[in-house]
């Protein structure tokens, strides 16, 4: 390295006479000193060395080191950053369960903020199904595979993981929480209780376990437990966006609208910006008929994210209800394109955005557009009184000027899954 004689600490000022023979020996043991010294030190000095080179040089991350900033984002509520360094951490270390759980965890989680999140609660599974491979006789292995494969829709196998996860680890308290989520899924709301509530003995500070209690309890009506149960949740968890969502369904079926929004109004404290909650807010006041306010949030949703379709879906329902036909076919339309671009299955969209298109058209006496969307949303399998609401619109079209449309045209509907 080039050193600037006229700035370094080894220049002692500008001398007029020549050093003698006795300085230069001193000035020679110093140099061999500071030599020897970096020799026997090379390792510890070559870091700092890069680094003043570079400028920015550090050492590669390893993997613990990884999954402690990944839970760092997980508990300030940022589970995209979560998810990049769990990830990462699992690819340098994918024997470490302890790592995999976290990852498929925080994947179920993310996987919660809309449709076109889904197909994270595949990834999860995909870990979950890694763990179980290298350590088929580990709790968390098997509890992270019940969660994953219960978010999956594949409820009786949940089962059998969650209950071979408690009998590997009887105390575990997220084994006895996700057994209890699997059988809530399932419909046996007796069975979920006892593990719920066996899961908040074992640990009352676990998230997933008071979540899992709340649920249980929400099967059986008890809505006041169960919102009690959430808020504890939350008082351990603050930032985890997830619990507020499921909190405020519980006040809008007590009527208590208030509470609801306030709910997503502490998520947008933490978070401006977070697209779900403008959307929930928007549907809140759209249930209590303030079409107005409803459609300044999900206007707000819809500027923050255009690619959300739920947004969309959501707009179109309240331009509809202010009989703005022009305006929800636009917004239904937006939001089946951004589903097929994202690749959502057809029977996981949003069947509003297809036949209360189709209900517009008709209602703007153009059939031969409401058609189409209306049978598509019967091959949804939807419910009765969505079937009802389509049947209208399909018999509204039959016998039209341009006679296209005969009742025999209306397809028979899929049975209801019971």
């Amino acid at each position: 390295m080039y050193i600037r004689r006229d700035q370094s600490n080894l220049h002692f000022g500008r001398q007029g006479r020549r050093r003698g023979g006795k300085t230069l020996f001193i000035v020679w043991l110093i140099t061999m000193g500071i030599a020897i010294a970096i020799i026997w030190r090379f390792n510890s000095v070559q870091t700092w060395v890069l680094a003043s080179v570079n400028g920015n040089a550090t050492a590669t991350p390893d993997a613990i080191t990884l999954a402690q900033l990944g839970e760092r984002a997980y508990w300030q509520g940022d589970l995209e950053t979560a998810i990049d360094y769990y990830g990462q951490a699992a690819r340098l270390e994918p024997n470490n369960i302890d790592i995999q759980f976290e990852y498929g965890r925080v994947l179920v989680y993310r996987s919660y903020g809309g449709r076109s999140y889904e197909y994270l609660a595949e990834e999860a599974l995909q870990v979950a199904q890694r763990a179980v491979e290298i350590a088929p006789d580990n709790t968390r292995a098997q509890a992270i595979l019940a969660l994953a494969l219960l978010e999956n829709g594949r409820y009786e196998e949940a089962i059998q993981a969650g209950l071979r996860a408690t009998q590997l680890d009887v105390n575990y308290a997220e084994a006895h929480a996700y057994l209890s989520l699997a059988y809530f899924q399932a419909g046996r709301p007796r069975q979920a209780f006892d593990e719920g509530d066996l899961a908040v003995q074992k640990n009352p500070n676990s998230v997933d376990a008071r979540r899992a209690l709340a649920l249980s309890l929400s099967f059986v009506g008890e809505w006041n437990a169960a919102i009690q149960q959430y808020e504890m949740a939350i008082q351990i968890h603050p930032r985890l966006y997830a619990l507020y969502f499921e909190l405020a369904p519980y006040y809008i079926i007590q009527d208590n609208y208030d509470a609801a929004i306030a709910a997503f109004d502490r998520v947008l404290a933490m978070e401006p910006n977070n697209v779900k909650a403008y959307t929930r807010k928007c549907e809140t006041y759209y249930r209590q008929r303030d079409d107005s306010r409803a459609q300044e949030a999900c206007e707000q949703a819809t500027e923050l994210d255009p690619t959300y379709p739920e947004a969309w879906r959501q707009l179109g329902m309240v331009q509809y209800a202010k009989r703005n036909y022009e305006g929800a076919i636009e917004s239904f339309q937006t939001c089946i394109n951004l589903q097929t671009e994202q690749g959502i299955p057809l029977e996981k969209q949003e069947i509003e955005c297809y036949y209360i298109q189709g209900l517009s058209w008709a209602l703007l006496a153009h059939c031969e557009k409401a058609w189409p969307n209306l049978q598509t949303a019967l091959t949804m399998n939807p419910g009765e009184s969505i079937k009802g609401f389509i049947n209208t619109g399909l018999q509204s079209c039959v016998g039209t000027e341009e006679d296209q449309f005969s009742a025999d045209q209306i397809p028979t509907p899929i049975p209801p899954t019971p």
